[in-house]
């Protein structure tokens, strides 16, 4: 009976085997996927790999007026939205913050230098400059010759100032300026209209060739809506900018600007912008990836009210004088010595307002340049 029992299972064992060792690589592979992932689970995870991971700043939500709206006001803007009858000051704020971007109302905005609205300079460093409050062709072809020429001083970087750009441009003026910074080619974004027809624009102009050698800095702030901020997206998301500043207002398209009796602006979205990865978001501000908001920046500071040259703004703060170690060792009197440089101070001139946003992309362009350009092109 034993005998006969061990025959049929040494059979079964052999038809098993011939059945099974084909597939023997197999489980053998998914069983030792299988205990890596246990043990993946298990181990902590390492800070290195962390760090790699590109960290994106995390959407803000859409700013609101600086001052509440007035009787006047919402009954303007309550006809132009079309909504007479519901015309007051809560309701036509409440509306507005219900459109998801398609509607905003806005201050007077706010000019550096109303007698420059076109800057291009090649600042100490040295640093290409530019600061434009109209886009387009002309605009477009006047940087192209100004890197051409400043590129031969092998500069740091560049700088575009978009802080001041006019909201309500084409979007043919967008595609010429971000087509200095993109791939010939490429599919820049997508304008939808209200009856669904459809346009797409993409970058046909010769870009400037900065690549990591040379990086972008985009200096953004709160006012930067329509054009101007669809412009900063491309440029960060396309061609490797680096935004600092504020967060932009979260219109970021074609815009129709109505200027209302009290001297604030409506801003209505023109059709849609459909990006290559989705349509665009609208009422979210395009936060930048060095935040200059906050108690320690002032907005005095971070945009100068006035200059005297665009250079003034990247000058370095003359250093305050304080006692060294040898002065101390030589128990000067340090109270009197700080009380005479306080009074010097008052009787030398006063100096321009700085622009700490323009200070802040000239020290980010700094330190890129000590980094390899291998290494660069990573950030």
């Amino acid at each position: 009976m034993n005998f006969f029992r061990g025959i049929v299972l040494l059979v079964l064992g052999c038809v098993v085997g011939v059945l099974l060792a084909p597939r023997l690589p197999k489980l053998e592979a998914g069983f030792g996927e299988l205990i890596e992932k246990v043990k993946a689970r298990a181990r902590p995870s390492s800070p290195l790999k962390e760090a790699r991971a590109p960290v994106r700043p995390a959407a803000v939500p859409a700013p609101q007026p600086v001052r509440p709206l007035k009787a006047a006001e919402a009954g303007e803007i309550g006809r132009l939205m079309g909504i007479p009858d519901e015309a007051t000051p809560g309701k036509i704020s409440k509306a507005l913050e219900q459109s998801a971007g398609r509607w905003a109302v806005a201050d007077a905005r706010k000019t550096a230098s109303p007698e420059r609205p076109w800057v291009a300079e090649l600042l100490p460093g040295p640093v290409a400059y530019w600061r434009v409050r109209s886009l387009g062709v002309a605009v477009a072809e006047a940087m192209g010759r100004d890197w051409l020429a400043w590129k031969q001083k092998n500069p740091l970087g560049a700088v575009l100032d978009l802080r001041e750009c006019l909201p309500g441009q084409s979007l043919e003026a967008v595609a010429e300026l971000a087509g200095l910074f993109v791939t010939p080619g490429e599919v820049l974004f997508t304008w939808r209209d209200g009856t669904g027809k459809e346009k797409v624009f993409r970058s046909d102009r010769q870009p400037l060739g900065l690549g990591a050698a040379y990086p972008l800095v985009v200096l953004v702030g709160s006012e930067l809506r329509g054009a101007g901020e669809l412009l900063a997206y491309l440029l960060q998301e396309r061609g490797g900018a680096i935004l600092i500043g504020q967060s932009t207002a979260g219109q970021m398209g074609w815009l129709a600007e109505t200027r209302l009796s009290s001297g604030r602006s409506l801003f209505r979205m023109q059709g849609e912008i459909l990006l290559p990865g989705g349509q665009a978001p609208l009422g979210r501000p395009l936060p930048p990836d060095l935040n200059l908001a906050g108690e320690t920046f002032l907005d005095t500071e971070i945009w100068a009210g006035g200059e005297a040259t665009i250079a003034s703004t990247v000058t370095e703060v003359p250093p305050i004088k304080r006692p060294n170690e040898a002065a101390l060792l030589q128990e000067d009197d340090v109270e009197t010595e700080e009380m005479r440089s306080g009074a010097a101070a008052k009787d030398e001139m006063k100096r321009p307002p700085q622009d700490k946003g323009l200070q802040r992309a000239g020290d980010l362009l700094r330190g890129l340049r000590k980094l390899p350009t291998a290494r660069r092109g990573s950030i």
